[in-house]
């Protein structure tokens, strides 16, 4: 069990806090960027898709290890690990020069996403009273989201410094991935000043095996969900930089600074009317809007309508995801909840590696970012579509399961 105090604040959860934030900064400087470095390199239309999509196909692949590693073996050593690949990974950004190292970069980096995203969360969670759960987690993703707000707009800023002080594009790039590796250096700091207990054996045994942790049918529904959302989603973080510039549009990073700020305001409301409407009432209008805002970016051609679209999207995105991640927590009991989690990201790596290359090849096909963006509807209606079809079959199966169980565990008790 990790070391718990009353305070959120405590010196556990500031640690995870401050390496959490680090990290982000250093992913969302590089990710918006990625495609255009692609093509800085001579990758075509469906090779940029593939290199920005594998980052998270190669999480997919690494996730049924990931997630037993992360539950049974010692936190606080994995998570330096991680850390320190995430730096390992920037240089080798820095310094590839060529497709063949981008690419084997990119692989690096999804491993590193493989264990990094869940084991953060779990982290700040094994830090909290429980009383103060949902406040703690809300402030921790608090600094995601202002990672994002921020990120962005600083990656093209420093491409276009390194560009001007250096001379040539290559030169921007290398400066971009030299100040991310930083930032993952500086988030070791924490890392390593964490105070971590790791679980008792008898804990570890009620485990059970190794792969009863890495999925949870019970999630399996609403993983699918979010898979097909994220598949749409990530198309604004790999395309937008370049769908932009095709306009001869500047400051395209303010996509990004609303998009998360809209996010920020959107995502604390959404868990209180989730609670108070339920989660068919918040999902489905945020599927509409989410989608919505991918007619709004396709037929746009100006700065303020993409900012109208980043607007519509963090709020469509930001109902739609918390919701069905209830969904995926409330399948299984307190116990499981870190194989649901574990559930739930094979959704979104599956949804950010497919939703690049689809990307990808319809942008080669139709050669217009235009309609690949317009076509970002399809997979969010699919997932509407996915969501309300399953929705009473979940309910009446899984959830009274989960009643089920809750009421034995009552009597014994």
């Amino acid at each position: 069990m990790a070391i718990k105090k009353n305070s959120i604040w405590n010196r556990m959860f500031t640690c995870a806090f401050i390496a959490n934030f680090m990290l982000c900064i250093s992913q969302f400087i590089v990710n918006p960027l990625v495609a255009t470095y692609a093509d800085y390199l001579g990758a075509d239309q469906v090779l940029t898709g593939v290199i920005s999509g594998l980052y998270f196909g190669v999480a997919f692949a690494a996730r049924p290890v990931s997630g037993p590693v992360i539950t049974i073996l010692n936190k606080k050593k994995i998570m330096i690990f991680a850390y320190t690949l995430g730096m390992i990974v920037n240089l080798g950004y820095a310094f590839s020069g060529g497709i063949p190292l981008f690419i084997v970069s990119r692989i690096l980096h999804g491993i590193q996403f493989a264990f990094i995203g869940s084991l953060n969360l779990t982290l700040a969670s094994d830090s909290l009273p429980a009383e103060k759960m949902g406040a703690g987690l809300g402030i921790f993703g608090v600094g995601g989201a202002t990672a994002t707000a921020i990120a962005p707009t600083i990656g093209i800023a420093l491409r276009s410094w390194g560009e001007r002080t250096f001379g040539g594009l290559g030169a921007g790039y290398t400066v971009v991935f030299l100040v991310a590796a930083c930032c993952t250096l500086l988030s070791l700091i924490p890392c390593i000043l964490m105070p971590y207990k790791h679980i008792s054996k008898e804990e570890l045994a009620s485990l059970g095996a190794w792969y009863k942790n890495i999925f949870a049918p019970e999630a399996l529904m609403p993983a699918i969900v979010i898979a097909f959302l994220s598949m749409a989603q990530i198309l604004y973080t790999i395309y937008m930089e370049p769908y932009a510039r095709s306009y001869d549009i500047s400051n395209v990073g303010l996509f990004f600074t609303v998009y998360a700020l809209a996010l920020l305001a959107t995502r604390p409301l959404c868990g209180r009317l989730v609670d108070k409407l339920g989660i068919p009432k918040v999902l489905v209008p945020g599927a509409i809007i989410f989608a919505l805002s991918f007619l709004v970016v396709g037929l746009g051609k100006s700065l303020p309508v993409f900012l109208l679209g980043a607007a519509l999207a963090a709020l469509g995105f930001g109902s739609a995801q918390p919701a069905i991640q209830v969904m995926g927590m409330q399948s299984v009991s307190p116990l499981r909840r870190g194989v649901a989690s574990n559930t739930n990201y094979f959704g979104i790596d599956l949804g950010f590696f497919v939703g690049p290359t689809l990307g990808g090849v319809v942008n080669k096909t139709t050669g217009s970012l235009s309609n690949m963006f317009l076509l970002g509807m399809v997979p969010v209606f699919v997932a509407l579509a996915v969501f309300l079809i399953g929705l009473k079959p979940f309910y009446k199966k899984v959830m009274a399961k989960r009643r089920a169980e809750a009421q034995a565990e009552l009597n014994e008790g």
